[in-house]
């Protein structure tokens, strides 16, 4: 069973990815959602249009692409207006090409989006660029914060982990059947001066 947050964020996107739709698709909907999309229909299409070629077109949309965000969903607190703002802001929604029944590949990774927001605010010196840029410094330094127990973990087994990185797999193989690392380097070292 989903946990309350996660139920609420699979509802919240699908209804936000129905108003998409239909916003842009259709040309209207929900006059509530526009001010997330941060532009009118019309011109969000026109957005859209930009992106699409000889390959994927108005007639094959959802057969060969579909909306996506270049700073996905998972990124955003659904529940925070300015994160709603942002997520749903017609400058973080692209096309994505390719087979739609596979697993998303093509997704645009955090560092890739911060160097596409970047560029584009030095270029056009818009607002919204600039918070999707704080955002991601946001979420990076969010992740930084939350390595101090992976860099403990490494400090504090330094000497084991430098002694064991070469070890062969029969090795690893005493080693998880309960051997001491030290025990496994003392044979190493018999081994190396009795041969």
């Amino acid at each position: 069973m989903k946990d309350s947050y996660s139920e609420f964020v699979f509802k919240e996107k699908r209804k936000w990815q129905i108003a998409l739709r239909r916003y842009i698709l259709q040309g209207y909907g929900s006059y509530i959602y526009a001010p997330y999309f941060g532009i009118d229909a019309a011109n969000f299409r026109k957005w859209i249009s930009l992106q699409l070629n000889e390959e994927v077109d108005w007639d094959n949309f959802s057969s060969k692409w579909q909306f996506d965000h270049i700073i996905p969903i998972a990124y955003f607190d659904l529940r925070k207006e300015e994160d709603l703002k942002l997520c749903w802001n017609f400058t973080n929604i692209r096309v994505e090409k390719g087979d739609l029944k596979k697993k998303k590949g093509n997704r645009v990774d955090v560092l890739t989006a911060k160097t596409y927001f970047t560029d584009l605010y030095t270029k056009t010196n818009n607002s919204i660029c600039k918070k999707m840029i704080d955002k991601i410094n946001e979420l990076e330094a969010s992740l930084l914060q939350s390595s101090s127990p992976i860099e403990e973990f490494l400090i504090n087994n330094k000497e084991y982990l430098d002694s064991i990185k070469e070890f062969s797999s029969e090795e690893f193989n005493e080693l998880n059947k309960g051997k001491s690392y030290k025990d496994i380097l003392i044979e190493q070292e018999l081994f190396k001066k009795f041969g």
